[in-house]
């Protein structure tokens, strides 16, 4: 994993052509957006990093092919928390990787941060979201009744989050359940702390 840069703008805006996608991901862009905006939104990103905002991650396949994307958003140091965004490409689904930058945006939350709390939102019937959010620890903590719109129809949005004693508990077991065959390391010289799944 590494920090974002304007540069992959042209990434970004390949993934936000796909509307099925981008609509179960971001509820605030209901529709592609063109090649300009995504570089827009990329440098404000980029610039919020700078403000200490958010923290935006993209993930490279040993090939450099980009797989996915991870960040803490909104963060507030005056009551430790933020809001965790997990995007994978299609072809990377499923294989591991979003697990990893996950458990690796909250280890930098908790242990860099000093972050008390990370959370996020998922639609109701986005099942893989539901399901490696509850084996990071996720709670559900309140659902928003009916308030995202896609595809002609109404769906419920899932608040869920993470304290940082639950994660504690969780990350252990986690780093032994995971498989050392798949890896998500930050940085160009990572360590094995900083390495998913690593040495505890």
């Amino acid at each position: 994993m590494r920090p974002i840069e304007v540069a992959d703008a042209d990434i970004v805006a390949d993934w936000y052509q796909h509307i099925d996608d981008v609509s179960i991901f971001d509820r605030q862009i209901p529709l592609p957006i063109n090649h300009a905006d995504v570089v827009a939104l990329v440098k404000s990103l980029v610039a919020d990093q700078e403000k200490e905002k958010c923290r935006w991650f993209m993930a490279n396949a040993p090939d450099g092919t980009v797989v996915g994307m991870v960040a803490l958003e909104a963060i507030n140091m005056l009551h430790g928390n933020a809001i965790m965004p997990v995007f994978i490409a299609k072809p990377w689904r499923r294989s591991g990787v979003g697990i990893r930058m996950a458990s690796m945006i909250i280890d930098l939350a908790f242990k860099q941060l000093r972050l008390h709390r990370v959370t996020t939102v998922y639609r109701a019937d986005n099942a893989a979201s539901a399901a490696m959010l509850g084996r990071l620890g996720f709670k559900q903590e309140g659902v928003a009744r009916q308030s995202w719109f896609s595809q002609g129809q109404y769906f419920d949005l899932l608040n869920v989050g993470v304290l940082v004693d639950e994660w504690e508990q969780i990350r252990l077991k986690l780093r032994a359940e995971l498989s050392p065959a798949v890896t998500v390391e930050l940085g160009p010289r990572p360590s094995e702390i900083w390495c998913w799944p690593g040495q505890n």
